[in-house]
């Protein structure tokens, strides 16, 4: 969705508003949507048939529905409307401090190797720009949220892969 949205108006790329520029926008505000909105579905059904039976897998739950929970509240707050603008970056900042967090855990943890080192190592420098390129007017903050994203779950993905065998054994 959101390359359907890149692809409806490129200008995204250099506007250094992020992921969130083409909620602005009617053409693009459908695929903006949906790309939320599947993704916090997605991960509130991953969470839900999920045991429930350890503490790791209570952690794991709540964690995933806390993620949609927060992509859902960034959808409903539009970056481009002042005060709304920072209850947008509190949530956005959440979302990321918490994935990084989560992600940090799953990797010393849950599944150590040298390519979720170095998707970490990825995920921190990539969090570090954004967050520079938050206060900044240029930069590139949507090439590092979505360099952020999907590193972050990649190391998800993989970690709750491993997690999974670990139980199974």
């Amino acid at each position: 969705m959101l390359l359907i949205c890149i692809v409806i108006r490129p200008i995204g790329l250099v506007a250094n508003d992020g992921i969130s520029y083409y909620g602005s926008f009617g053409n693009t505000l459908l695929p903006y949507s949906l790309a939320f909105l599947i993704n916090s579905v997605l991960m509130w059904q991953a969470a839900s048939v999920m045991d429930n039976e350890t503490k790791a897998d209570r952690y794991i739950v709540f964690g995933l529905k806390l993620f949609a929970l927060l992509f859902i509240g960034i959808l409903l707050t539009p970056h481009d409307m002042d005060i709304i603008n920072e209850i947008h970056i509190i949530m956005g900042s959440v979302l990321f401090s918490l994935q990084l967090f989560t992600g940090i855990v799953l990797t010393l943890y849950i599944y150590r190797d040298w390519l979720n080192i170095t998707l970490l190592t990825i995920t921190l420098l990539s969090g570090v720009a954004s967050l520079v390129y938050l206060l900044q007017q240029d930069g590139f903050m949507i090439q590092t949220q979505v360099i952020f994203q999907v590193s972050i779950w990649l190391i998800f993905i993989r970690s709750l892969q491993r997690f999974d065998h670990q139980l199974d054994k």
